[in-house]
């Protein structure tokens, strides 16, 4: 099979007759540029070029590759412009949901990414919690989400984003007023901060460690501050209120690497995985299905 790459350095040097005027026109050194019609000969079985003083002339076998080879060429920078064009000019207004906490970590590189590739298209991006993004993307409030949660998963089409961990911390400002914590049961006599009163992230954190028969004990925590937003319950964390949950790209966008204290150091954290959301029934839209499509070969470049 003939290298495309070499195809085309091919028919410039036979269009310009010289390895010397090729090399100018193509930006690249002699001997490359030589070493690239070497193998092109060799790959082909073929005598493509006769040398005469310094002027290069095609044989038989080398116009009859040429006029073939510069056909295709040409056919395909036309589809390469064709399909650059068709990109360059798609218009629109893509509605993406993306649970709040995620938001500054994802969206800045996906929106400057994806606006190179088409800067006529408006990206709408709406902040949700799950629940209310889950309902938004099956009423068409939302075209396509970036979410870790879906109770209705038959519903959507999905492919896996971005996957991080979630572990259980705390300041080392407040780890310092508290005797040693030596077992899992001492954690629930410590000031706990979450998201909600059910403290799901400690449950399957504890189920995870295999500590299941602490779970039911957190029904008794008293020790309990909630709040809606994350952001919230890390800041919280951070100024040494109690311990909670942060997420590993917080740890390593935000803090400094003796702020924050992970709780049992060898314990395993909770994996989260992030996955892009859309309605399976929908109606087609090409923008849509460009920008999903966007989304998924990102995800796959990332592992």
């Amino acid at each position: 099979m003939v290298d495309l790459n070499k195809l085309r350095t091919f028919t410039v040097v036979a269009d310009e007759g010289s390895i010397t005027k090729a090399a100018e026109r193509l930006y690249r050194t002699q001997p490359a540029i030589s070493a690239q019609l070497k193998d092109i000969e060799e790959d082909t079985k073929l005598v493509l070029f006769e040398r005469k003083n310094s002027k290069i002339y095609l044989t038989k076998e080398g116009k009859c590759l040429f006029d073939y080879a510069q056909e295709r060429i040409n056919e395909i920078d036309a589809i390469v412009d064709c399909l650059r064009n068709h990109r360059q000019n798609l218009e629109g207004t893509i509605r993406l949901g993306v649970q709040y906490e995620l938001t500054t970590f994802l969206i800045p590189d996906i929106v400057h990414e994806f606006k190179k590739l088409h800067p006529k298209v408006r990206l709408e991006i709406i902040e949700l919690g799950h629940p209310e993004l889950e309902d938004s993307l099956l009423n068409n409030e939302v075209d396509v989400g970036l979410t870790v949660i879906l109770k209705q998963k038959s519903f959507f089409e999905t492919h896996a984003f971005y996957t991080f961990e979630r572990s259980l911390v705390a300041s080392a400002s407040y780890l310092n007023t508290l005797p040693p914590i030596t077992s899992y049961e001492d954690i629930i006599d410590l000031e706990i901060i979450a998201t909600s009163t059910r403290l799901s992230n400690f449950r399957v954190w504890l189920k995870k460690n295999k500590q299941n028969q602490i779970i039911k004990q957190l029904d008794k925590v008293s020790k309990l501050v909630t709040v809606k937003e994350t952001e919230t319950m890390h800041s919280l964390i951070r100024k040494g209120a109690g311990i909670g949950f942060y997420d590993s790209f917080k740890l390593e966008e935000e803090l400094k690497p003796d702020d924050i204290v992970k709780i049992f150091p060898k314990s395993k954290p909770i994996t989260i995985t992030v996955d892009i959301a859309r309605r399976k029934t929908r109606t087609q839209n090409v923008l849509l299905e460009e920008f999903f499509e966007f989304l998924v070969e990102r995800a796959n470049r990332a592992i």
